[in-house]
């Protein structure tokens, strides 16, 4: 008998530990800003607005408990209620779109504050004496705060050198404070900053940076000065979404796969494939017997598995006994839908197989 099934899993702790991970990474960012600009704001103003986001941001943190409180209700649950689980995904979504706002809040701060910035730096180069031309372009760079200001104050001496070499000290401090403020504050590169920002919170998975890039190229495209807060939030919420469930889905094959194998069957490594054009992991197993286990594993969470090779019903207690196994691992699911019994394939092939056989031993 053949059996084939869908489920929805719900790895519930990786899916908020990513969530934390986000925002846990978005605080110590805005509290590093909030030292830069007591740097460079004597106003406080900058400081101050900060703090008001700092405190929001702390606030969501602290809700976030409410996480670990799903994540220990469904822990051994043998199937999720469907209800739950959409209460859990709404949870999350909204955690989401509350950081996105956040994200996108310190952004639009973070072009305000380039003006006060660029003025700090001005101040100070117009206060040091440079004994060559080299010596000052060394001092321009070192006093930019980050590498893509490094490479602006670079690019620029590297243009207008020829330029640049006859002009005072006073001017060349001006036309540099001027062309950085209109940069910085240019479209092209907040969202620049804000790709690489989303990249750089998990450059260590490349599966993961993809599927963040994807979104980066429709923010690009379709975005402009005047929509950039709406599409800059829509970028973050979306990004964040498929990079959560591309990580996720990961952490589900590989328990998956040990699970399955816990159970008694072979996964060999050249059985786990991505199908890039549909987005779907499939994993192939079988037991020394000669019965096998297919899964297709989508990026929403959801798989189907199939079981093949079985005489009665017995790939039901191989599929709980997987599933229970996936459960030890901290991964849930639902009740499992979709569900079809059908002609037991394998059996018929080496039935046939035997009678062919005996067939030609009769002649």
């Amino acid at each position: 008998m053949s059996m084939s099934a869908e489920e929805i899993l719900l790895n519930c702790k990786k899916q908020f530990d990513f969530i934390k991970t986000d925002i846990n990474v978005l605080l110590a960012y805005i509290q590093e800003m909030i030292l830069h600009c007591r740097e460079i704001d004597n106003s406080g103003y900058y400081e101050e607005q900060l703090k008001q986001l700092e405190k929001r941001v702390k606030d969501e943190i602290e809700d976030l408990k409410y996480a670990d409180q799903y994540a220990k209700e469904v822990e051994g649950q043998v199937h999720v209620a469907t209800e739950r689980y959409h209460e859990i995904q709404r949870f999350a979504e909204r955690k989401r779109e509350m950081i996105a706002d956040f994200k996108t809040e310190v952004f639009m701060l973070k072009k305000d504050v380039v003006k006060k910035e660029q003025e700090a730096i001005a101040k100070k180069l117009s206060e040091s004496m440079f004994s060559s031309f080299e010596e000052m372009v060394n001092e321009f760079v070192s006093l930019q705060d980050t590498l893509d200001d490094k490479v602006l104050v670079k690019n620029y001496f590297d243009k207008y050198e020829a330029v640049l070499r006859n002009k005072s000290k006073e001017e060349i401090i001006e036309e540099l404070k001027n062309h950085l403020t209109s940069e910085k504050e240019s479209f092209k590169f907040i969202a620049k900053q804000m790709i690489n920002s989303s990249i750089q919170l998990y450059d260590q998975d490349q599966d993961v940076v993809n599927a963040i890039k994807e979104d980066a190229k429709d923010f690009l495209q379709n975005s402009n000065e005047q929509n950039i807060f709406e599409d800059a939030k829509k970028f973050f919420v979306n990004s964040s979404r498929n990079a959560e469930n591309e990580a996720i889905r990961k952490d589900n094959v590989i328990k998956i796969v040990k699970a399955i194998r816990d159970v008694g069957y072979i996964v060999n490594e050249n059985n786990i494939r991505k199908i890039e054009e549909k987005n779907l992991i499939l994993i192939h197993g079988e037991k020394v017997t000669g019965e096998s286990a297919d899964f297709a594993v989508r990026l929403d969470g959801s798989f189907i598995y199939n079981y093949e090779g079985f005489e009665g019903k017995e790939h039901d207690a191989d599929a709980d006994a997987f599933l229970q196994k996936l459960r030890e691992q901290g991964i849930q699911s639902q009740d499992a839908f979709n569900k079809q019994y059908r002609e037991p394939k394998y059996i018929a092939k080496n039935q046939q197989s035997l009678v062919n056989k005996k067939t030609k031993s009769d002649k």
